[in-house]
């Protein structure tokens, strides 16, 4: 989503949250593979 240019500071909210759902669905996947 960087390569968009600036986005909605919601949108990166939105993001990280998706992002600790997916830790908790799948806490053996490596953190480094959603960044």
């Amino acid at each position: 989503f960087l390569e968009k240019g600036a986005q909605p500071t919601e949108t990166v909210q939105d993001i990280l949250k998706k992002a600790e759902v997916f830790k908790e669905f799948y806490p053996n996947q490596n953190q480094t593979k959603f960044f």
